[in-house]
């Protein structure tokens, strides 16, 4: 779609008619994210200092955010599982996507309001904020889960690249939008939504959230599937299997995964403490002075929001600029292009999409350079002394995050949609031959299928083929409605097998992962590495707190180092996922 745009091609009305109707169709499919992202940026980066603002030890806050792991290992498998088998006539994903984002509202409500919930009771308050910081995290991570799983059902394989970097440009927007609202100083403008800060940010939060998903859920249509027989104890059988099915998985997505928990052991306490570690700085550098502790950190609070909103805009602007200089190793690299008019401006933009062919990288290689710039800017937190210096290390991780929240995805939906049409082209063929042992489901349940040979060895894809057997798949979806695959389905015909085969067949069928299931999958990769992230800064804090004798009201220079250790350490790990991705791209 930017390609397109950018090169210029000739078009008439309707072309550009149909490319507006595009652009409509990919901004109300990711819209949601963008109010999804808002509530995240709430959380992230006011959620420590808001328990701590309520008494709690920072080496206590590190358990607390010890939610988003377990949510993710256990809620977005389960979200996956569950919605890829949901026979709903509102389709397999609004369900899910309803109910996740009425617990996230729930939640986001008892957390601006916990002191008066409480009444005052400050062990309760405490208790109470914590509880509801876990279930956001759970409800986050089941919407989260929902809203990309309906982008890989929705668009075909050719697409998914431009699907999530228009989710990369929604997550930017919801960050931009949730740290510009944490900067200001929403009490006195908006006094009429809650009497403190955090009550305004998640009243602001739950109507963003609210109109957003209304507009994907409105706009975006889904086929519901037949409901299927299914015997008790089939979505436990279902999750226990997942992870015991994990080598059966194609190269790229295992190699994905790999990437992913390297990188997100530093991205765990960038998230979290990025805030925080900025308002440390403005704190040692403001200690003399007539301003109270809590003024003191509240202004420390506002600067860190600060530093977050410029990490927002760069990552906003990485996600707009970045996809015009990459390649999906499906697509290939951009053509040379050729000098169709001498005008200035044909020659500039000769010189531009020149430029564009030469330059451009294929996604791994891209998604390695950002974890290097994100490792060394992780690194040099260590050396940062003033919140000028701390804010602009903030703000360049903003070009890494665009690109983790855009390329995994993007090459773990075109792995999808490419496996599931090359299936569609090599299951026809066995079912002419009767020979060959196979997994199939339905093409509009936007199956991960595992090829398998006679030995039950994983089949390679190759690419042209892939490529062909995509492009046959979609003409045949829009001449006539895709064939049913699944054996108690009217229609369904398999060939005569003899009972190795059979039992080799079921065998396999129990190892089939579907996109809601491969997505939740990735998210365990990326919510391990958070596990180990939480223990380590857990334990650094409280060996601080003993050595030092500090408590949960010190702020300031030496709590600044405490982070920017615990940040120096995760870019580290960074650098192993850099060098993985790196020879992904190789």
């Amino acid at each position: 779609m930017i390609g397109g745009i950018i090169s210029g091609s000739p078009g008439d009305a309707s072309a550009k008619a149909s490319s507006i109707a595009e652009l409509g169709r990919y901004i109300s499919l990711t819209i949601a994210i963008a109010g999804l992202q808002f509530c995240w940026a709430v959380e992230t980066g006011f959620g420590s200092p808001y328990l701590l603002s309520l008494g709690l030890k920072k080496s206590l806050v590190s358990l607390v955010w010890l939610a988003g792991p377990l949510s993710g290992l256990i809620t977005q498998p389960l979200v996956g599982i569950f919605s890829d088998r949901c026979t709903s006539r509102f389709g397999r994903r609004r369900p899910f996507i309803v109910g996740s984002v009425i617990c996230t509202i729930l939640c986001l409500t008892v957390v601006g309001w916990t002191r008066e919930i409480a009444g005052g009771h400050e062990t309760l308050t405490i208790w109470m904020a914590v509880i509801s910081f876990y279930f956001l995290d759970f409800a986050i991570n089941a919407l989260q889960g929902s809203l990309r799983s309906l982008i890989v059902d929705v668009l075909p394989a050719a697409r998914q690249d431009a699907g999530t970097a228009w989710a990369a440009r929604m997550i930017g927007i919801g960050n931009v939008s949730g740290y510009l609202m944490g900067f200001l100083d929403l009490a006195s403008l908006l006094p009429f939504l809650g009497s403190t800060h955090m009550q305004i940010l998640t009243t602001i939060a739950s109507v963003m959230l609210a109109i957003t998903v209304s507009i994907t859920c409105y706009c975006t249509s889904e086929t519901p599937i037949p409901p299927q027989p299914s015997a008790p104890g089939d979505g436990l059988r279902a999750f226990t299997s997942l992870y015991t099915s994990l080598g059966k998985l194609p190269t790229v997505i295992k190699d994905i995964f790999r990437i992913e928990l390297f990188a997100w052991i530093g991205w765990f306490p960038f998230l979290f403490y990025g805030t925080t570690y900025i308002a440390d700085l403005y704190v040692a550098a403001h200690e003399v002075g007539d301003a109270t502790d809590v003024e003191l950190m509240e202004r420390g609070t506002r600067a860190g929001s600060l530093a977050m909103f410029a990490h927002a805009v760069v990552s906003l602007s990485s996600s707009l600029i970045l996809p015009l200089f990459s390649y999906s190793l499906v697509v290939g690299r951009p053509p040379h292009p050729q000098l169709s008019n001498a005008t200035v401006l044909g020659r500039l933009k000769y010189a531009l999409l020149k430029v564009r062919a030469k330059v451009s990288v294929s996604l791994p290689t891209m998604w390695a350079i950002s974890l290097v710039l994100f490792s060394v800017a992780m690194v040099l937190t260590l050396a940062a002394s003033s919140v000028a210096f701390g804010s602009v290390l903030i703000a360049v991780c903003g070009i890494a995050w665009a690109v983790v929240m855009w390329i995994p995805f993007s090459m773990i939906g075109e792995s999808i949609r490419i496996t599931s049409s090359q299936q569609q082209s090599q299951q026809e063929m066995r079912d002419i031959s009767g020979n060959g042992s196979y997994m199939r489901v339905s093409s509009d349940d936007i199956a991960m299928e595992v090829i398998y040979d006679q030995s039950g060895h994983d089949a390679e894809l190759d690419r042209r083929g892939s490529e062909h057997s995509s492009s046959a798949s979609e003409q045949h979806t829009s001449h006539e409605p895709a064939p049913s695959y699944h054996e108690h389905e009217p229609g369904y015909h398999r060939p005569e097998l003899d009972n190795n085969d059979r039992a080799h067949d079921e065998e396999h069928d129990k190892h089939m992962l579907s996109a809601g299931t491969i997505l939740g999958v990735h998210n365990v990769s990326c919510v391990i590495p958070q596990f180990v992230s939480a223990f380590t800064s857990s334990l650094i804090f409280a060996v601080f707190e003993h050595i030092q004798g500090t408590g949960p009201d010190e702020v300031g220079g030496q709590h600044a180092q405490q982070i920017a250790l615990v940040m120096c350490l995760g870019g580290i790990s960074a650098a192993g996922g850099a060098y993985f991705s790196w020879k992904l791209g190789c």
